[in-house]
């Protein structure tokens, strides 16, 4: 299906984000160093961007530029979860910066820049303008990762990263080629009547591009085997910069995956289905076990989200487009309570850190408790969701996609899912032992915190565990985004 060439209405969202990224470009430009106008206007920005998405929820679905963005509810849904982290990675960066002194002009464009691709990669109607969201995304990621320049660590991360990109890229494109050769087109509804119309005898060609453009989709969300630059690249990024890797950039990744494997996946002749089915399983086996061994913090979470990837590549798998939409419906709604949660670990490590002590290890959050008594408390409520542990978000969303995963026959990856998570258990309730009931091995001052970004903090741990006690209304939302897909 075609659509128009130019409508406005479609791509409004991204227009304001854009436009957005331009003008704080000039803010910073002409203004003078350090001025603290300039993330607020980012922040400005993205809220509007947020408001617009919201008026539009739940409206028709708009294509524009001949079928290569389309703006539904799926896409809408996107933009709401990359919108939101990335003004909620604005308020800790504010945070930080009081810690750490401030980041330069070019720090907000490229977040900026960075939402504008994976809003891009949400709305992608064919492989072209997925590929352009897709690195429009990486090489801002690639330079926020690598911002001080002056930190060696820094430096080999974002270089890993970088180079390790590069290589998925070439992946991608090369499968998209595939693709073309085989369906004479890259816009999805082509590639989707070219596998509707014999299921059963899909080319060996569209085959071998699918298998490539999930090497390329397999290391933007970590996966395992690809994802070797994740402990490194989060270790190495500015704390909310971590966040806002680990969250929004994985959110963009399984955008794209959902698109792209909901119309292969039916028409798989040469074993994508089983591929698939060991990537989900290695990734909850090595995540969990890699986790398990980290005494820093943020490598522990880089572990913890190639876990989670293989939970949500469990319900990627159950997902049956037509047939049944639980496994989507458990894929949105556990992408949206990961961000939650992840994020709101992350902003308290951005709290506790100091100026001079980052306070990133799990000594370093020895005896929290009696010294940032709230902040242990958040902390407490993000590691049991994230191990989750009912009655929290973290616990819904594993109970929904295993359970999407059961419906499909899947039993042996949902067990799998379930025994790994015991041992997340393991190594997320040891911050809260360490926290409250390990004495510090220091004495270290309690610190102040701006009041927005303890207050981010707050509404987090509100979400976390209204999500996991009125699930309903987030699972409603999740399925009509994932339905609008289909139609």
């Amino acid at each position: 299906m075609s659509g128009p060439l130019y409508s406005w209405t479609a791509v409004t969202p991204a227009l304001v984000v854009l436009a957005t990224a331009v003008v704080v470009l000039l803010a910073d430009l002409f203004g003078r160093p350090g001025n603290r106008r300039v993330p607020l206007l980012a922040l400005a920005g993205l809220t509007a961007a947020f408001l617009v998405t919201l008026a539009g929820r739940g409206g028709p679905a708009e294509d524009a530029f001949s079928g290569a963005w389309r703006l539904d509810d799926y896409a809408r849904y996107f933009y709401l979860l990359v919108t939101a982290v990335a003004g909620v990675t604005v308020v800790l960066t504010l945070g930080h910066e009081d810690r750490r002194g401030r980041f330069p002009g070019e720090y907000w464009t490229l977040l900026l820049f960075s939402v504008v691709g994976m809003m891009a990669m949400a709305s992608a109607g064919d492989l072209i303008t997925l590929i352009i969201g897709l690195e429009t995304m990486s090489l801002c990621a690639y330079v926020l990762v690598g911002l001080n320049r002056h930190d060696p660590r820094t430096s080999e991360g974002a270089l890993k990263y970088f180079l390790l990109g590069a290589f998925a890229s070439a992946f991608l494109l090369y499968g998209t080629a595939l693709v073309y050769g085989a369906a004479g087109s890259v816009r999805f509804t082509d590639v989707a009547a070219l596998v509707a119309r014999d299921p059963g005898a899909v080319p060996l060609l569209l085959q071998a591009g699918a298998g490539l453009l999930l090497v390329g989709l397999g290391f933007k969300v970590a996966a395992v085997p690809f994802h070797m630059w994740a402990p490194d690249a989060y270790q190495a990024a500015p704390t909310p910069i971590t966040g806002f890797m680990a969250t929004a950039v994985k959110a963009a990744g399984f955008a794209a995956l959902l698109r792209v494997f909901g119309i292969l996946l039916p028409g798989d002749t040469v074993g994508l289905r089983d591929l698939l089915w060991l990537i989900a399983a290695l990734s909850m086996l090595l995540g969990n076990l890699a986790a398990a061994r980290q005494a820093n913090l943020k490598r522990m979470l880089a572990y913890s989200s190639i876990a989670h990837v293989g939970y949500l590549l469990t319900a990627v798998l159950a997902s049956r487009p037509g047939i049944n939409p639980l496994g989507g419906t458990a894929v949105l709604y556990y992408l949206g309570v990961y961000a939650l949660m992840t994020l709101g670990a992350f902003a308290v490590l951005v709290l506790v850190g100091r100026p001079g002590d980052p306070r990133e290890t799990l000594p370093d959050f020895a005896g929290l408790a009696g010294t940032r008594p709230g902040l242990a408390l958040a902390m407490t409520v993000f590691m049991i969701s994230l191990s989750g542990i009912p009655p929290t978000a973290g616990f819904f969303g594993k109970f929904y996609a295993f359970g999407a995963a059961v419906d499909a026959d899947l039993v042996g990856l949902a067990v799998i899912g379930v025994l790994t998570s015991v041992i997340g258990v393991f190594f997320y309730l040891r911050v809260v032992v360490h926290m409250y009931m390990k004495p510090a091995e220091k004495h270290v001052e309690p610190g102040t915190h701006p009041v927005w970004a303890g207050a981010v903090v707050v509404l987090l741990v509100l979400l976390v565990l209204i999500a996991g006690i009125f699930p309903e209304k987030f699972l409603t939302l999740a399925r009509a985004a994932f339905l609008s897909r289909l139609t």
